[in-house]
Order: C-alpha cells, then sequence, then structure tokens
C-alpha cells in the first residue's frame, strides 16, 4: 500500500490547503506539458470507434445468424461497448416517456459497476490534477489505499489520510473517459444523421434532442467541481432549514478540480441493514422517515435534489446522523410541478382519476395543455389501473419481496406514461429521476418500515410545512 508519510514532515489541514492553493498558481504553467498529446489524442479516438465496429459487428452477426434484435440484445451489446452505452442504458431505464416499454425494462438492471482500473492509472490523474511535475502526491497525502472502495464507468474511488490524520475519500476520473464519451457521442450524431438522409419517415430528427440531453448530462457527471457545487447547494439547504440529523461529505476545494473530488470520509452502514443500524439507532423507521421528509424538502427548498439515492449512497453513521453521498445525479423540479406531482400521487391514493388527470395535465408535460380531454384521459387511466390491480399484487395484501414490488411500481407507471403518451403528454426528465427515487425509498420502507406508506402516513411530510 502506498505510504507518503515516509519522508515528509507532519502537516495540518490548513497547512495542506495553503499547499494546495501554492500549487494552484503553478498549474498554468504546467498545463501545456500536462495536456495529451494531440497525435495520442487521435490515436485514442480512433481506437475507440475501432472497437465500437468491432463490438456492433458481432451484435450484427448474431442477429445474421437468427437471433432477435430486441431490447435484451441491445442491451448486451450497450454493456459491452462500456462507459457511454451503459449511461445511455440508464438513461432509457429512466426516461420511459421517450422509450419503448421493452426497451425502459430490460435496462432497469443496466449496472455501473465496472472492473476495478489498476491504482497506477489512478495515481497517474490524482499526480497530474494535484501536484506540479515535479512534486509527488507526498506532499498531500499521508496515505492512499491503492485497492478502491468502489469502482463505476466514470470513476473510481480510494480512501486516502491527510498528514494530521484526517480521513477523505478521492473520487478520481479514469483516464480518457472524457474522450471516450465525446467520440461514441459523435458517431451517435454521425449514424443520426445518415438513418436521418436515407430514412427520412423514420422521423429521426426528433432523436438530436434526445443525444443532446444525453450528452449534457453525462457530461455533466465528468464535471467533479459540479458535483461540489451540489453539495455545497445541499448543505446550504441543511443549514438554512436547521437539519442537524443528516450531513453530506465536506469537500476540500483545494483538494479538487474537474478529473478529482476530495471529500471527507464517512463512516456508517447501509440503510438496508437493519440489524447493523441498530447498532447506531433504536429506531430504523425513524431514520427512514428523517431521510424521506429531508428529500422532500429538498424538492422544494435545495437548488437541486439528489437523484440516485439508492442503498450504495445513503448510510446511517456511526454517530446517529444520516449521510447522502456521491451528488453526481442531480434533478431540477419546479415547485409547482411538484405540487401537480403530489396532487396526482394523492388522486391515485383516493381513486380520484379525473383529479389525477387534471394534476398530469398541470405538472406541464404537454404543451398543448387545452388540448387534452381530461374526461376521456380519467377513463383511460381508470381502466388500466384497475386492471393492472386486478392482474398484480397492489393492495392484495399478498407478501412479495422488495424487488417484485418495486418492479410492479415501475409497471404502473410504465402504464401512465403509456396513457399519457396516447393524449400527447409527455413527463419530463426530471420527473422520471423523480419517481425512481421513490422506487428507492419503496425498498428502504418495506425493509425498515413495513407498517409506513409514503403517501399517507402522518410521519412523512411530502410539502414543507
Amino acid at each position: 500500500m502506498p505510504k507518503y508519510n515516509q519522508h515528509s514532515k507532519i502537516a495540518t489541514s490548513s497547512e495542506i490547503s495553503q499547499a494546495a492553493v501554492s500549487k494552484s498558481s503553478h498549474k498554468q504553467a504546467h498545463t501545456t506539458k500536462r495536456r495529451p498529446n494531440i497525435f495520442k489524442h487521435s490515436f485514442n479516438v480512433l481506437n475507440r470507434v475501432r472497437q465500437t465496429a468491432s463490438v456492433a459487428g458481432l451484435s450484427a452477426l448474431r442477429v445474421a445468424k437468427g437471433e432477435k434484435p430486441d431490447a435484451k440484445l441491445l442491451k448486451e451489446t450497450f454493456e459491452q461497448l462500456g462507459t457511454t452505452y451503459i449511461k445511455i442504458g440508464q438513461f432509457i431505464a429512466s426516461t420511459p416517456s421517450l422509450f419503448p416499454r421493452e426497451y425502459v425494462l430490460a435496462f432497469q438492471d443496466c449496472l455501473d459497476q465496472t472492473t476495478p482500473l489498476p491504482f497506477a492509472y489512478i495515481e497517474q490523474v490524482l499526480k497530474q490534477e494535484l501536484t506540479p511535475q515535479d512534486e509527488n502526491l507526498s506532499s498531500l497525502f499521508a496515505f492512499i489505499d491503492p485497492k478502491p472502495l468502489a469502482s463505476a464507468s466514470i470513476a473510481q474511488v480510494h480512501a486516502a489520510r491527510l498528514h494530521d490524520g484526517t480521513e477523505v475519500v478521492l473520487k478520481v476520473q479514469k483516464p480518457e473517459v472524457e474522450t471516450i464519451m465525446q467520440t461514441d457521442l459523435g458517431v451517435l450524431h454521425a449514424v443520426t444523421k445518415v438513418v436521418e438522409l436515407l430514412l427520412p419517415s423514420m422521423r429521426f430528427a426528433s432523436i438530436a434532442p434526445i443525444i443532446d440531453e444525453i450528452r449534457q448530462r453525462m457530461l455533466a457527471e465528468t464535471d467533479f467541481i459540479a458535483e461540489a457545487q451540489n453539495i455545497r447547494d445541499f448543505q446550504q439547504f441543511l443549514q438554512v432549514t436547521g437539519n442537524q440529523k443528516v450531513v453530506a461529505p465536506q469537500v476540500y476545494e483545494q483538494l479538487t478540480t474537474k478529473r478529482v473530488l476530495t471529500m471527507s470520509r464517512l463512516h456508517g452502514v447501509s440503510m438496508i441493514d437493519e440489524a447493523s443500524m441498530r447498532q447506531y439507532c433504536n429506531d430504523p423507521a425513524a431514520i427512514m422517515t428523517q431521510t424521506i421528509n429531508t428529500w422532500f424538502a429538498s424538492l422544494m427548498l435545495c437548488n437541486s435534489f439528489h437523484a440516485d439515492l439508492h442503498a450504495g449512497n445513503l448510510m446511517l453513521l456511526t454517530d446517529g446522523r444520516i449521510g447522502f453521498i456521491d451528488f453526481g445525479i442531480v434533478g431540477k423540479l419546479a415547485p409547482e410541478s411538484w405540487q401537480a406531482c403530489m396532487g396526482m400521487m394523492q388522486a391515485f391514493q383516493d381513486s380520484n382519476y379525473y383529479a389525477m388527470a387534471q394534476n398530469m395535465v398541470k405538472m406541464g408535460m404537454t404543451h398543448k395543455k387545452e388540448q387534452v380531454d381530461i374526461k376521456q384521459l380519467a377513463l383511460d387511466l381508470e381502466k388500466m389501473l384497475v386492471a393492472l390491480m386486478q392482474e398484480d399484487k397492489f393492495n392484495t395484501g399478498e407478501a412479495v419481496n422488495s424487488k417484485q414490488h418495486a418492479d410492479d411500481l415501475n409497471k404502473m407507471m410504465l402504464e401512465i406514461v403509456e396513457v399519457g403518451k396516447r393524449h400527447g403528454i409527455h413527463f419530463p426528465r426530471d420527473f422520471a429521476l423523480l419517481t425512481k427515487q421513490m422506487l428507492y425509498f419503496d425498498r428502504f420502507m418495506r425493509t425498515l418500515a413495513p407498517d409506513m406508506d409514503m403517501f399517507s402516513d402522518a410521519r412523512v411530510m411530502m410539502l414543507p410545512s
């Protein structure tokens, strides 16, 4: 394990910060030296195009041999293509208003966990981003664990320690990620244009804004300075609301760049492990209530809401507080849209399909609200939902596992989206992110508070008081 304190003095956090600030003044002078050689960059682009063509060719061969070109094949192809396409798969899964249902379902389990890179590659990025060429990482860190805490398609996370003993985590962008994404998205754009020319009847022009949104979302995930701002926004929200039960990691700004995010390390346990949680709290259900109420309040009172609070990004800390981590994926929802969303959910609970239809229109899901036949939309919603309730296990009292229940809820949302499409209604992207997060919460609640109903329990405050 690399230990960087063998030949360096013990420094305080403030000294580390001052040293980092001093080093930042040298960064401009070294930018040209660090900038990737143009020939190397061109080689990487060409190599990526070759890899993409190879994987696509193998998938085409499978189709030529008689395999059905369905959603399953596309998902397997995307996973083989890596970073960009995994992210596109996740985009498909979380945007049911834009893609066919079978594709949304197929990509639901498109995982972002990848095989870790050797530490030498990560160390190279850290040196490029944080130190001048004539120094090494020992001036900043006493220790960096070469074994990653996590490895995803865009970044790898490592534990580290400053010279004063402060524990931190380093989120480090993998080498060439941005080049790969730009190349892949460029190829997709070119393919779209070719198909548009060859098959104008397919109206592929509508794909252009989708690719633009994918590009915007994905490149935002590669900007750790933006993620650091998301964390600061959330911390400001906690401060303004006087919330001392929830915490986010502290960002070390002097050790943070677009490709490296340095944060304080939080220690805790997963919030789907009730037995472990009881070591640090007496009432896991109360912890779940506080978590949900904090998140709901952030929808109205924070600049953005955390849109990826799955089991890996939410923990009960050893001091009893709740830790929100990894703010790479956030959403924004106008207050009026959230109120309409709340109205739709309440109407669903009350089986008031006309009010449900009204709120779907109020949510701003269509540009031609006056043309929507609300009465007919309500009838279609009632027909669909009643059939779905009879077919599945909603409200039947039958015991189902959390994954089955989440799948059932997701199926219901897909059906609502399909009905909406027929009436010219389209769900905004951030509403899909919000819905996905509510499915995560449903899983937590079934583990920690099975008697709690998110939409009707008096302990849950969906709108801030």
